[in-house]
């Protein structure tokens, strides 16, 4: 006898969702006001860092790149998701995106760098120059000699 499936209970098509983090998260932490900048880095950051830890993050993530267009979803922003959307159409059968959100840079050991800009600075080195060779950028150039103490008459 043949019979149909009738897809999913009422519910249960949404199981996931009643196991993820942000269930016990204020919802508008996914949805930063701030437009750009670092107030909206720091906003992205607080809530991947939710999605970081969910054990549904994959489906989440999934259901995110086919259906929500706006806010933090999936562990990914409105642009990651975007670019995901056009990806299977140039790549057929690869992957979208992994189902790790990115942490914290893994670059932690940055004294040394910090120490060779500040004395290439006292030395009077362009801060252009320093920020090439180093590979960071002029603000963080001027950053670190603006928390120099140059004698007088120093170059900053």
């Amino acid at each position: 006898m043949f019979t149909v499936d009738p897809g999913p209970v009422r519910g249960e098509e949404l199981d996931w969702r009643a196991r993820a983090v942000c269930r016990d998260v204020d919802p508008e932490l996914f949805f930063p006001t701030a437009v750009n900048g670092a107030a909206l880095v720091a906003a992205e950051r607080r809530a991947l860092s939710v999605c970081r830890v969910c054990p549904v993050l994959e489906a989440c993530r999934t259901w995110a790149i086919a259906e929500q267009p706006h806010g933090i979803a999936g562990g990914l922003t409105e642009d990651e998701r975007r670019r995901a959307r056009r990806a299977p159409s140039r790549r057929a059968g690869c992957t979208v995106l992994p189902a790790v959100v990115p942490g914290p840079s893994p670059r932690t050991d940055r004294a040394p760098v910090i120490a060779a800009g500040q004395t290439a600075l006292t030395a009077g080195t362009d801060r252009g120059d320093i920020a090439r060779a180093l590979g960071v950028t002029r603000r963080t150039v001027d950053r670190w000699a603006a928390a120099l103490v140059l004698p007088v008459g120093g170059s900053r």
